[in-house]
Formats: C-alpha cells, structure tokens, sequence
C-alpha cells in the first residue's frame, strides 16, 4: 500500500529512517542524516532527507489516515464486535 504510494525508491528509503529513528530516538536532521546508511556524503544525505520528510504525501492527513484504513481492513485484529481501539502518545 505505502510502496504504491510512494515508489520503490522513497519506500525504501521511508523503512531506512524509520529503522533508524527507532535506534536512535531522536530528531534532529544531521544526527538522522549521520546514521542513514546511504552511500553518499554527509550534506548530500542531509538534502536528501530534508527534501523526503517535506514530502506532502508524508503529512499526517495522508500517510496516517492511509495506514490506519489499510489495518482496519485487516479483520484478524480486531476479534471483540469489530470494535477498535486507537491511542495516540503525543508527549515526546
């Protein structure tokens, strides 16, 4: 679903930062551009990200009401009456 949106490239390119954000644990551009594993030099890698996370199909009326539709089409994951739950932690 996310790759048809996106393309291979940025899909690929979404999994790497997300993996490395959940290493890391933090946001700042130049620590991600840092530790991406993308051959390229520092500055190069830090453009590239910036222009990618500016991306419009990345804002959240997009890429999140995209994802949760696609899992609620998923019935094995909701088992009491099709009732779901959603929680949103906004405190980091």
């Amino acid at each position: 679903m996310l790759e048809n949106e996106l393309g291979r490239a940025r899909y690929l390119l979404l999994l790497m930062v997300v993996g490395t954000w959940q290493i890391l644990k933090q946001a700042k551009l130049e620590i991600l551009a840092e530790a991406v594993p993308i051959p390229i030099l520092f500055e190069s890698r830090r453009k590239k990200l910036k222009r990618f996370l500016k991306l419009e199909i990345l804002n959240i009326e997009k890429i999140w009401f995209l994802c949760l539709k696609e899992m609620l089409k998923q019935d094995e994951r909701f088992t009491i009456k099709g009732l779901a739950y959603m929680a949103i932690d906004w405190t980091s």
